[in-house]
């Protein structure tokens, strides 16, 4: 930089002039950027077409001028009122450099996997996971090393350009244009992001997948209530634009059985809640059935849990499965094998977005209960709504899933509904909750909980048997997830916290006519029940791993294996008592049963690497 930098003045007007000059700095960076980022997106024959480019136009501006400011806060906060300019110029350059030469790391994973970079492959990279499978020659790394001097010195010409430009010449009026200019950019962005995404419009989500770490803003709730709602949507995306590769091969289904399913999930529902006090018509079920006993969610939430038990496949798929609208393979080969469905949430299917991504070809037989109703009544309705649909007279076999919702915090109840055991809570404070708090109140009131979501489902089974049915219906029983009441000692609460037990391990009582009643107590997961339910219930002859990266639950042989599980902020593999947690910065833990760090452990290369082929194994390559 210039030496007759460090003589300049601070009066207000220099200040302006450095935030100017950190301002147009900003942005030229933000549009290489954004060419980096075009480089992977299709311009000619782009998925959305006018309206996806359109929208990209709006939202990659708006995208990387956030990202970018984030980066310059730092430069900012260190440079703004020195006497020289120095410091500011330098770390800006600095930063600004690293974070395009992050994006140009991005650009190749993408370019190779059809997804951005996360936690785990940066772990996987720079923790040394990935040397079995890519072994990088000196000629590689000759060309990194030239990337990089070549990124520095861009930056430096940008910096001096940018100054020599602005010297002399900028007050306080163009800076704050610009950065309200900014602004509106970001704002009209994420507005128009969460109306085609309440509009559940293809053209517009098929172009998340090319924003690097986008977060789009989403008020299905609030644009429901101004009418805008998701149109019915029974195509598949154009597989030519397709980031996946799903399933491998076409499926070879022929069922000569067609039994009917009855699958019924419960929020929240711990492994320890299956007994014969909590939920006695589960229990006398369990009796005659298949239990899987040492069974794990997917995920420790919602979206992941239901994702893996109905696609099959880890919950790292979900935001290609949302941005395409691509529904579960198992409801294409229902539909093909003419099944009536009967789809019944008592929460609303489409937050999170499962009418665009499990449901998505069948949404328009999505059935919630009356938002207006308690939550418990709810659950009634939905229930008394499934048995009326089986009891109504049909040559076709029919599928039935019901969600249900009671069991969620606060745990709702009927009123006067009576407690299981006391003392009871009769509300949940959560800001009372802390690692001393005594957890019975809520424990008593969570399995009060679920003691009434177990009469319902009595109910069903009841329906099941007066109608004939029970001999000819395969019947799921288990959980989206777990929950916990800080049974760690570590003062994790509900779910989404962590991977453990408590969160993850649900009941998974499966009644298939005709089987014998065994107990198993080899790992299984929620990808676990599509892959078994399609090649024994649908007869489908494919390989497993054309369309799921789960077991079949019935293999005599059927190894423990690790289990890969995903939440908001992390995620984790599950293997044997050890726990790999990733977080969102690549840093990996190695946690032991409870929960507990294990000193100097990394985790299993073997069981990371059979997580990163279970998340690339559908995606092109």
């Amino acid at each position: 930089m210039d030496d007759s930098l460090s003589a300049v003045p601070l009066p207000r007007s220099h200040r302006w002039q450095r935030l100017g000059w950190l301002t147009l700095f900003t942005a030229l960076n933000a549009c290489v950027a954004i060419a980096i980022v075009l480089g992977n997106t299709p311009l000619q024959d782009n998925p959305g077409g006018t309206l996806g480019l359109g929208y990209l136009a709006l939202a990659l501006p708006g995208h990387f001028l956030f990202f970018g400011a984030l980066v310059s806060l730092l430069p900012l906060a260190i440079g703004l009122w020195p006497r020289s300019p120095r410091p500011l110029l330098i770390s800006a350059v600095v930063l600004q450099g690293l974070w395009l030469c992050l994006l140009l790391v991005d650009a190749k994973v993408f370019e190779l996997y059809r997804f951005h970079l996360n936690a785990m492959v940066l772990n996987m990279v720079f923790g040394g996971a990935l040397q079995d499978q890519v072994a990088l020659s000196w000629q590689t790394w000759l060309q990194v090393g030239g990337v990089l001097l070549a990124v520095a010195a861009a930056e430096a010409l940008f910096a001096w350009a940018c100054w020599k430009l602005l010297l002399g010449r900028l007050r306080r009026r163009p800076v704050l244009l610009a950065w309200t200019a900014g602004a509106a950019l970001m704002l009209t962005g994420q507005i128009a992001t969460a109306y085609y995404d309440a509009l559940g419009e293809r053209a517009v989500t098929s172009q998340w997948a090319y924003l690097p770490w986008a977060q789009p803003i989403t008020a299905k709730r609030h644009m429901h209530k101004l009418g805008v709602r998701s149109a019915p949507q029974a195509n598949l995306p154009d597989p030519r634009m397709s980031q996946l590769e799903y399933p491998l091969q076409p499926l070879r289904c022929q069922s000569h059985t067609r039994p009917n399913v009855l699958v019924v999930v419960l929020e929240s529902l711990r492994h320890d809640a299956l007994d014969a006090t909590t939920m006695p018509n589960a229990w006398a079920l369990a009796q005659k059935s298949e239990t899987f006993d040492r069974h794990y969610s997917s995920g420790n939430a919602t979206r992941y849990g239901l994702f893996g038990l109905l696609y099959g496949l880890p919950g790292g798929y979900w935001q290609s499965m949302l941005s395409e609208q691509r529904g579960s393979l198992l409801f294409q080969v229902l539909g093909q094998q003419g099944y009536n469905l009967h789809l019944y949430g008592s929460a609303p299917l489409y937050s999170p977005e499962f009418d665009r991504t499990v449901f998505a070809q069948v949404r328009d037989q999505l059935h919630m209960a009356p938002s207006e109703l308690p939550v418990a009544a709810r659950d009634r309705h939905i229930v008394e709504a499934m048995q009326s649909d089986m009891l109504k007279p049909t040559n076709s076999p029919w599928f039935g899933f019901v969600f249900l919702d009671s069991t969620h915090a606060p745990y709702h109840l009927p009123a006067d509904y009576p407690p299981l055991a006391t003392p009871m809570a009769q509300q949940i404070n959560f800001l009372a909750l802390d690692k001393d708090h005594d957890p019975t109140p809520e424990l008593n009131r969570y399995r009060t909980a679920v003691h009434y979501a177990d009469s319902l489902i009595g109910q069903l089974l009841q329906t099941l048997r007066d109608s004939g049915q029970a001999d000819n219906t395969i019947v799921l029983i288990t959980g989206d997830h777990a929950e916990e009441f800080n049974d760690l000692g570590l003062n994790y609460w509900g779910h989404n916290g962590n991977f453990s037990d408590y969160q993850m391990q649900v009941p998974f009582v499966l009644h298939w006519p005709g089987r014998d009643v065994q107990a198993h107590a080899t790992t299984s997961s929620h990808e676990d029940w599509v892959p078994t339910l399609m090649r024994h219930g649908l007869g489908c002859e494919n390989a497993l791993a054309d369309f799921s990266t789960g077991h079949d639950l019935f293999e005599e042989q059927r190894p423990n294996r690790p289990v890969l599980v995903e939440s908001w902020s992390q995620r984790g593999i599950r293997d044997g008592d050890n726990t790999y947690v990733f977080d969102k910065f690549g840093n990996a833990t190695a946690l032991d049963r409870h929960y507990l760090p294990l000193p100097d452990q990394e985790p299993d290369p073997a069981a990371v690497k059979a997580a990163w082929d279970a998340l690339t194994h559908f995606r092109k390559h």
